[in-house]
Formats: structure tokens, C-alpha cells, sequence
């Protein structure tokens, strides 16, 4: 397995070549502002998982940008290159378009790169962070490059002792974390901010919603109010790296972890994972 970043392969432009020779152009807009896409996907046992829903939601989020998409089967033929070229049969891969620059002649830009997945942890803690998601905004919920607010957040949570952060919206209404969509469960009832939340529309997610659906668990997208956390029995987030993963504490309080429903859906993905390459 190639470990120095320096070794590493990434796919740009229709080349494959060694991640420190992929050099974008200096006037392209994903570069000077932020106007690029991207998707992070999970590969296990050297089969890329989900990977037309990631397609899908990548020209949804291109298509507001006005970003072209190259066609399916040569991102899907890059992604088999990439991991292929680094020897990684678990794989976080990430594909970028970025806008480039039509007045500079500069075109769009396509990298497709992979690095080795770090196992998650068992269980993470939550901490609000004290930002809110634009709900209104115009770019939300698409997965954009302009991504330095998630970082951020990120880093703020973990000085205050938290594994992710969570952020309501400008209504006052639970949205998402910086890297995950949240899930509770109230009365044996499945709970997720809807779309209208503001949130990313998760792939995994989205799975975890039809896991429900063929276990027979009563789920819910809608509103969902902070005061909600204090009673849930459980409450998880997911991610396409991450899975399931229950969540131990919100803001210091502790929180059943691992529940019963966490558990169960954790287990289905997982096996969904072993099974079905793209459900």
C-alpha cells in the first residue's frame, strides 16, 4: 500500500500521474473561489460502494454551478485506476470538478484521488457549534469545494472535547454535522432533519432511510427542534466513511450508545456494504 503522500496516484484530466505532479491552473474558480463540486465515496474489498447515487448527487450539485460532468463510465473507469494504481482495497476516494475559467481558456478540472479509510471509532460525541447553516443560502445543499466553514467547525468542536460539530440553522432548527447528517430516535420513532433543513442530501442517509424502511422502523424527515436532543434514546450520524456511528454525548450530556436501532442499522449498512455494490 502506498503511504507518503509524495507516492501516491490521482487521476487529473484523463491522466494518471503522481499526486505531486497535478498542478491546477492558477486562474481556475474552484481555485480562486471556491466554485468547484466534489464527492467523497467509500470503496471496500476493492469495490467502489453506492457509486451511481454519488454520481447522481455530483451532477445535481455540478448542474447549480453550471460545472460540466464528464460521462459516468469514465469517472467510474478513473476511480477503478486510481485505487487500482495505489493498491488500496478500502478507499476513501474524493472527485473534484472545479469550474475552471472560460475567459482565461482555462477548462474545467477532474481529479480523482484515494487514500487508505481509518477506521471509526465506535462511538463519537457531538458539540453545537455556535454557527448557523443557511438554509436560504445558494449553495445549500450541494457538496462544494467552498467547504473552509466545515473544517472550522470541525476544529472548534474538538478543542471542546467533541468528535464532530453540529450545527442548527438560521430558523433555530438541528440541521447537520460538519461531516455527517444526524439521526434520532424518540419513542422508537426514527428522526432526520428534512432537506429543508438545509443539510446535505446524504447518500448514506438516504440508505439508512431505506434500511428503516425494509426493517419495519418508523422513520421521519421534518423540522426538528434542538429541545429534541435532551429526550431522544438515541441519536447517530452518518456518513459514506463513517456508516452508522452512534453518538455517545451532545454537548457533555451523556447518550445511550450503542441503542438498539443504531446498532441494528449499523449492522445493515454493513452488510449492504458486503452484498451490494450499488444499491
Amino acid at each position: 500500500m502506498m503511504n507518503a503522500e509524495t507516492d501516491s496516484t490521482v487521476w487529473l484530466n484523463g491522466v494518471l500521474l503522481p499526486e505531486r505532479e497535478a498542478l491546477v491552473p492558477a486562474m481556475d474558480q474552484g481555485w480562486l473561489t471556491g466554485c468547484g463540486v466534489f464527492e467523497t465515496l467509500g470503496v471496500w474489498n476493492g469495490r467502489p460502494f453506492a457509486l451511481t447515487r454519488h454520481l447522481a448527487r455530483l451532477e445535481q450539485s455540478a448542474g447549480r454551478l453550471k460545472i460540466p460532468v464528464p460521462d459516468a463510465d469514465r469517472l467510474r473507469a478513473a476511480l477503478v485506476a486510481v485505487t487500482a494504481e495505489n493498491r488500496l482495497e478500502n478507499a476513501r476516494v474524493r472527485i473534484t470538478l472545479t469550474a475552471g475559467a472560460a475567459d482565461r481558456g482555462v477548462l474545467p478540472q477532474v481529479l480523482v484521488s484515494a487514500c487508505a479509510v481509518t477506521p471509526p471509532a465506535d462511538e463519537i460525541a457531538l458539540v453545537t457549534v455556535p454557527w448557523r447553516r443557511n438554509e436560504y443560502g445558494a449553495l445549500s445543499g450541494i457538496k462544494t469545494t467552498a467547504y473552509a466553514e466545515n473544517p472550522a467547525a470541525l476544529d472548534w468542536a474538538r478543542l471542546r472535547g467533541g468528535g464532530e460539530a453540529l450545527f442548527w440553522n438560521t430558523g433555530g432548527d438541528l440541521c447537520e454535522c460538519a461531516m455527517s447528517n444526524l439521526f434520532l430516535v424518540r419513542r422508537g420513532q426514527v428522526i432526520t432533519p428534512s432537506l429543508g433543513s438545509g443539510c446535505l442530501p446524504g447518500v448514506t442517509r438516504a440508505l439508512t432511510l431505506d434500511l428503516c424502511l425494509t426493517a419495519g422502523i418508523p422513520y421521519v424527515e421534518r423540522a426538528v427542534a434542538p429541545i429534541e436532543l435532551a429526550d431522544a434514546e438515541e441519536i447517530f450520524i452518518t456518513s459514506s466513511i463513517r456508516g452508522v456511528q452512534p453518538v455517545c454525548a451532545v454537548d457533555s450530556r451523556a447518550v445511550l450508545s450503542p441503542g438498539p436501532v443504531a446498532g441494528l442499522l449499523r449492522r445493515e449498512l454493513w452488510r449492504l456494504r458486503e452484498t451490494a455494490d450499488d444499491p
